[in-house]
């Protein structure tokens, strides 16, 4: 899905880009191997490569209903992670929403929380989504607090 986010994606501690295949970097294919990173990933009991996570990005970034974006931080000046939403019903207007913060070195300083304010605000602006849906594993207390923190509904 091909958007222009604008200054809508953006807050002083991060901003939300359109990941592409170029942006996947040894760091990133990292998150998805290291089990403390993955443990409530659907796709931990997969080894992943630059060229597999290539591919899955270029997937996302070609289905017309998934919305996949980088989550960059300011302060370390890098990709840490990743927001989604998707499948995105157009009929209905509503779309379900994942995050994972890759990146330990953010961990516990509200990037989850930040980025699903930002990507709420994307929902409702450029695609005028009336409902969002979010879950997480029961034992994710990072992911639990931060979908806590924003209540996900219009």
């Amino acid at each position: 899905m091909h958007i222009e986010l604008g200054s809508l994606a953006e807050n002083s501690q991060i901003s939300l880009f359109v990941l592409k295949p170029e942006h996947v970097t040894q760091d990133y294919v990292s998150w998805l191997n290291d089990p403390q990173v993955n443990q409530y990933l659907e796709c931990r009991f997969v080894t992943h490569t630059i060229e597999s996570t290539k591919k899955f990005v270029r997937a996302r970034l070609d289905s017309p209903d998934n919305l996949f974006l980088g989550i960059k931080s300011h302060l370390l000046g890098r990709h840490v992670g990743n927001i989604k939403i998707g499948p995105i019903n157009k009929y209905h207007r509503v779309g379900e929403m994942r995050v994972m913060v890759g990146d330990k070195e953010v961990w516990g300083n509200g990037v989850g929380s930040l980025s699903i304010n930002l990507m709420s605000k994307v929902a409702q602006n450029h695609f005028m989504l009336r409902k969002i849906t979010a879950g997480c594993y029961i034992l994710n207390i990072r992911s639990q607090r931060a979908f806590e923190k924003k209540r996900i509904s219009y």
